[in-house]
């Protein structure tokens, strides 16, 4: 297991949605372990594979690169990509199967969508959030809190987390990582490197 979910320092932290070279510098120098890029073409975060892949040359050996993909046409098109997929859209368990990258299943918090990826054998990762992705939504994770000391896959919280209530989400539900994009932002798209730097700090104080 990638050092993102198997953390001897604490909780992991993915910081999603980077767009340029001084975002990585400053997400990994704060202690980042995975950097999310977004190919989601509607998304205000979205690159290019090719700004991708030299951005993901500035990663230090121990951060995981996420491609970010919703529906994605061809998952083959990520065979030569380093990291992981994390997958926000549709997918099916046959999909997945064929991914060739571990995968991410990312899902709008839901009981019964939990339950079929946790059984789902070729998925790493559940990554549950308050919405479809990327809209900043909060859910209520007393219920998850419950349940994920029995579930099989680590567990990564996303929607609306900011640095003034990560901690107190850590500490009912103890997940395997923390996901932000939109609550480390000044304005839609565009990362506030003192955000994220309060976000990563918030995150280590637990």
């Amino acid at each position: 297991m990638t050092q993102f979910l198997n953390n001897q320092h604490g909780v992991g932290i993915k910081v999603c949605g980077l767009r340029t070279e001084d975002d990585v510098d400053i997400a990994t120098g704060a202690g980042a372990n995975a950097i999310g890029f977004m190919f989601v073409e509607s998304s205000p975060r979205h690159i290019s594979i090719e700004v991708a892949n030299r951005l993901v040359l500035q990663l230090p050996e121990d951060v995981l690169a996420v491609a970010v993909l919703q529906n994605y046409g061809s998952l083959s098109d990520f065979e030569n990509w380093s990291g992981w997929l994390q997958l926000c859209g549709e997918e099916d368990e046959s999909e997945i199967a064929s991914a060739p990258r571990p995968v991410i299943k990312a899902f709008k918090w839901d009981l019964e969508e939990l339950f079929r990826w946790d059984a789902c054998q070729n998925v790493k990762a559940l990554l549950v959030d308050g919405s479809t992705g990327g809209l900043g939504e909060q859910f209520d994770v007393t219920k998850l809190a419950q349940l994920i000391p029995s579930l099989a896959k680590p567990v990564i919280i996303a929607g609306g987390l900011t640095s003034s209530n990560v901690a107190s989400i850590i500490k009912q539900a103890n997940p395997a990582a923390v996901d932000v994009s939109s609550g480390i932002e000044s304005s839609i798209g565009t990362k506030d490197h003192q955000k994220m730097c309060d976000f990563i700090n918030a995150v280590r104080s637990e």
